[in-house]
């Protein structure tokens, strides 16, 4: 009892084990999932958290920034600087980079503001970091996605706060082996170690090992997934048959990047060379227009160099009009090139323009067609980049076999550097869009050729029993941006699963019975029907049955199901034939199943092709041909002429092809109507559903922020001009913002339903905001600026600068620790209040969206969030309703910032018993303040807006309730200065209700609109005793006996 005893307040659970993957090797590891949480990725995808090299953000310079390392008893090394700094978040990794160039790794664990000596105060790791008063440029780190170790070798998962950190279910951390399962694989270290010797090489198996991995702090193993890419890999790690069409990216997909074209125009390239590469690189540029997310545009240069620049373009936060013009520009180059090959020049141009592309993701494509001159320029080149912000670099050769020169560029070497044949501009397109895909697929020829002819699991035959069609038909995928991904895990048999990839890709697969040669024929418009062979009354011996397909059976719409390539969730596209469904009378649907592919503009050209197929009543049947059809082969394509039955050239595709038996030598075949011969309309309309998985019912939000939205949130989000655009056209309009803590870790988002009392209706999907609550009461003192909390939720997300809103008052994060914050009080249109312990601090910044339907002042909105989980959505009826009344608040101006009585923000409660009250202020200027730098309430004067001005309110005090009484007894015009002396002579008791002794005091901004005098939504108050209840009258009680 005389003593203290350490207690075990949980335990920290780490693993040693091997996850076998698949049959080995493969050409990387991509991406380690654990329970559907990005653990670690090489990925250069911009959707995958944590990949990409090129993934870190500039958060500015500080100057003055000092470090002193920790003494006995800290938690960690100091940083002191004077000022703030927006955009930091504690249990971040950041990086400083010193005066002196030197780089120090930092993780930010607390930060404290002090108002009055206006220091910023960080509490780092780690403990020894010391450096003397410098100016500072400070960086975020990223999650390192070094492809080391992800084509064999040893990487290191990072991700302490995977699943919320110690607070929650902890993370993963630790070293991980891939053993690819080569050949030539030993004995893994750590699993002999463990087993004293007794382990295989595992050849042959793709697997990992966990060197004791922290798995967190809640004892059961969570769902582990692993991303492989074999593409490049054939059987037993040799080289893949024509590697150069192997790996497919049918869409170039990228946003909020900085993308950096470097152009080989030497000697070499002139003529059909730089023909292609026009071409190819226009249309990269226009796929790249299609798919952008306008919200998040892109910034590209293109540099042409030979022995140095001959050419560059630089444009900025891209448009669609810039593309066009971009392409345009690409494709009036000359064909004619000259000069030499010096790598450097390529790079000139690269860090000015990164160094104006902000946080963007870097990406360089590098394109040559001959080695180095001189070759010291390869060294000269990589100094350069050396010198850059982290950028991934694809290189490509054109007609160049020896990558040596650029391998050593490149710096995502899971993708190799392509080889491009010259003059072809398609395959050159289809190997740039490999540094924008989530990975590449493969091309579904090499699929089956390799389930043929693979020796462990596949059919065994040899190589020379493979024919020349499988080249044609993948250099046909290849153009076409045909791949597929998927997994065969001998659930059915070999022949099943390559019958799957047939029907992917509308194919057939037989053997030639001339040859003996495996073939594979595409089903395609790769034909002239005027040039077909001709079947009529003379070569065909019996017709046999041909029928057309029954109205009944045919379909004017079809869906798609396929799988996502950025969620790895179901998604669905539908196409429908409207003329069909106006024939029919309704519509008739059918759903398909392709789930490899990932991309959702192939699916929907698969679903159109099926559509094509099913819509219409095409002949088909048996018909029996005489020898002039010997040389015919399944795919292959004929015409039938018979005016007795009808048929005029009805082009015909052959599916099965029947030899005659020596007694009867006619050749029996079976086909349909081709559906190429025919014309069909589709409207394309996809749709992307949620995901599922392993997670729990949804539950209420208990912390919900729900306002209207302020006018710095409109220009955030529409821009100066449509903010202003809609206010002008009406100044009642009125826009929702509404967010809360995120439920459980598996909620997703929430889906907004506003009842404007017409009925309930969905308006859109929000995300969640960090939450926390207080810990104790707050007074409504602008001074009062660190807040004690509990109860926190993603703390991790929160970043310095940002707004907060507590009770309705808005405001700024100037610093932040597990225990407590430090804010701005009273920021924009609001002013500071008081909040009782427990009110919910909703960290809204970051998550904050306004609804994109407007409702006019005096509406009252009954407002609910549904969170949604894998398990579904929240019922209606179990969501809390929020009430709010729309009152013009994005038109009205900012009220007066500090804002005091005799100099103080507290005046004395006599103050105009006393004497005059001498009320002063601040100017604000909603126009103006819309920047991401909030001021706060105690801040100088900013504007003010035009047309604002000032009056002093006075309200009386009910002398039951303590209620201050609208409307207000006393206004007095202030005019737009920033002070008025309030004499007591000017409180007139005439007016006053009975017994009234005190009386609310404030100073109110307000402007003329349409004819119509707004002011502020709310003002600070002073509550002072009347001047009159201090003397005979009335107040003689209240004044003899305070």
């Amino acid at each position: 009892m005389g003593g203290s005893k350490s207690q075990t307040v949980g335990f920290r659970y780490a693993l040693g084990m091997q996850l076998a993957l698949c049959h080995g090797p493969v050409d990387a590891i991509r991406e380690i999932l654990v329970d559907r949480r990005t653990a670690w990725s090489v990925t250069t995808g911009g959707g995958v958290s944590g990949g990409g090299a090129a993934v870190e953000v500039r958060i500015g310079v500080v100057a003055g920034m000092a470090a002193t390392a920790a003494l006995a008893g800290d938690t960690g090394a100091t940083i002191t600087f004077p000022g703030t700094r927006a955009g930091v978040r504690i249990g971040r990794d950041y990086w400083l980079r010193l005066a002196n160039g030197a780089r120090s790794s930092v993780t930010l664990q607390s930060v404290a503001f002090n108002a009055v000596s206006g220091i910023t105060t960080w509490t780092v790791q780690p403990d020894a970091l010391s450096f003397s008063a410098q100016t500072i440029e400070v960086f975020e780190a990223t999650q390192s996605a070094s492809t080391i170790g992800a084509g064999g070798g040893r990487i290191r998962i990072d991700a302490p706060d995977l699943f919320g950190g110690e607070s929650r279910e902890g993370g993963i951390v630790g070293d991980v082996d891939v053993m690819m399962g080569g050949p030539g694989q030993g004995q893994n270290d750590y699993l002999a170690a463990q087993m004293n010797g007794a382990v295989p090489g595992y050849r042959g198996l793709c697997s990992l090992v966990l060197r004791q991995v922290y798995l967190g702090v809640n004892p059961y193993l969570k769902p582990w997934a692993v991303r492989v890419t074999r593409v490049l890999t054939g059987e037993a790690g040799a080289a893949q048959w024509y590697p150069s069409t192997a790996p497919i990216v049918p869409e170039a997909n990228i946003s909020d990047a900085a993308i950096y074209i470097a152009l080989d125009v030497s000697g070499s390239m002139t003529g059909a060379r730089m023909a292609a590469q026009k071409a190819g690189v226009a249309a990269l540029i226009r796929e790249i227009s299609a798919g952008v997310d306008t919200e998040r545009p892109n910034d590209m240069a293109i540099v042409l160099w030979n022995a140095g620049v001959a050419e560059s373009i630089e444009v900025r936060n891209m448009g669609p009009d810039d593309y066009a013009a971009l392409e345009a520009w690409m494709l009036a180059l000359p064909d004619s090139t000259a000069g030499g090959t010096s790598f450097d020049a390529a790079f000139a141009q690269a860090g000015a323009f990164f160094a104006g592309a902000g946080s963007r993701r870097r990406i360089i494509i590098f394109v040559t067609d001959g080695a180095p001159e001189p070759a010291s320029s390869v060294d000269a080149a990589l100094t350069v980049i050396q010198s850059l912000p982290p950028a991934d670099i694809f290189g490509f050769n054109i007609a160049l076999a020896d990558t040596t020169h650029t391998a050593r560029i490149d710096n995502t070497p899971v993708d190799g550097v392509p080889v491009i044949p010259p003059g072809d501009s398609g395959a050159l397109v289809a190997s740039l869009r490999g540094a924008f895909g989530n990975g590449p697929d493969m091309n579904p020829a090499h699929i089956i050729r390799e389930c043929l002819t693979n020796r462990d699991w596949g059919l065994g035959y040899a190589s020379v029993e493979i024919g020349d069609s499988f080249t044609a038909a993948a250099d046909t995928l290849y153009v076409e941006g045909f791949g597929l991904s998927l997994i065969w895990q001998q659930d059915s048999s070999i022949e099943e699963f390559i019958g799957g990839v047939l029907d992917h890709i509308d194919a057939t697969l037989f053997i030639d019975r001339r040859t003996g040669l495996w073939e594979l024929r595409l089903i395609r418009a790769d034909y002239v029907a005027a040039t077909l062979p001709l079947f009529d009354e003379t070569n065909v011996v019996d017709w046999g049955r041909l029928g057309r397909r029954a109205p009944s059976d045919l379909v004017n719409a079809v869906t798609v199901r396929f799988t996502d390539a950025w969620s790895d969730e179901t998604g669905a596209v539908s196409v429908t034939d409207t003329a069909r469904v106006q024939t029919m009378g309704e519509v008739i649907a059918t759903t398909l199943d392709y789930p490899g592919i990932r991309y959702q503009g192939l699916a929907v050209r698969v679903a159109e092709r099926d559509l094509r197929a099913l819509s219409v009543p095409l002949l088909s049947g048996e018909i029996i041909v005489n020898r002039e059809g010997a040389n015919l082969g399944p795919g292959d394509v004929i015409r039938l002429r018979s005016a007795r039955l009808g048929l005029e050239d009805v082009v015909m595709r052959i599916s099965e092809i029947a030899q005659g038996d020596g007694r009867d030598n006619g050749i029996r075949l079976k086909l349909a109507e081709d559906v190429f011969a025919l014309g069909a309309t589709a409207i394309a309309g996809g749709r992307m559903p949620g995901g599922s998985g392993v997670a729990a019912p949804p539950r209420a939000l208990a912390r919900r922020m729900v306002a209207e939205a302020p006018y710095w949130l409109l220009v955030r989000e529409l821009g100066h001009a449509e903010a202003d655009r809609i206010l002008s056209d009406d100044p009642d309009a009125g826009a929702l913002v509404a967010t809360g803590e995120r439920p459980s870790g598996d909620a997703l988002a929430a889906e907004l339903w506003v009842d404007p009392g017409t009925g309930p209706a969905e308006a859109g999907v929000v995300g969640f905001a960090p939450t926390a609550v207080l810990a104790t009461d707050v007074s409504d003192d602008p001074e009062k600026r660190v807040i004690p909390l509990i109860g926190w939720r993603d703390i991790g997300e929160v970043g310095i600068g940002t707004l907060a809103s507590i009770g309705g008052e808005l405001v700024r994060i100037d610093g932040i620790t597990q225990a407590a914050i430090t804010m701005g009080r009273g920021c924009l249109d609001t002013v500071p209040r008081a909040h009782g312990a427990g009110t919910p601090v909703i960290f809204f910044d970051d998550a904050a969206r306004i609804s994109e339907e407007a409702w006019a002042a005096g509406e009252t909105l009954g407002v609910r969030l549904l969170p949604q989980t894998g398990r579904g959505t929240l019922a209606f009826a179990l969501a809390p309703e929020d009430s709010i009344t729309l009152d013009r608040r994005a038109i009205r101006p900012l009220p007066p910032g500090r804002v005091q009585g005799n100099a103080s923000y507290a005046p004395d409660v006599d103050a105009l018993v006393m004497g005059d009250l001498v009320l002063t202020w601040a100017h604000r200027d909603r126009l103006t303040q819309t920047s991401p730098v909030i001021t706060d309430y105690t801040g100088a004067s900013i504007g003010p807006e035009p047309g604002v001005s000032y009056i002093v309110e006075i309200r009386w005090v009910d002398p039951d309730n303590g209620a201050a009484l609208m409307p207000p007894g006393i206004v007095i015009d202030a005019g737009s200065g920033t002070s008025w002396t309030l004499a007591p002579g000017a409180i007139d008791e005439s007016s006053a209700p009975d017994r009234t002794a005190e009386i609310d005091v404030a100073v109110r901004s307000r402007r003329l609109v349409g004819g119509i005098w707004l002011s502020d939504q709310e003002a600070r108050r002073y509550r002072l005793t009347a001047p009159f209840a201090a003397g005979w009258d009335r107040g003689w009680g209240f004044g003899w006996g305070s």
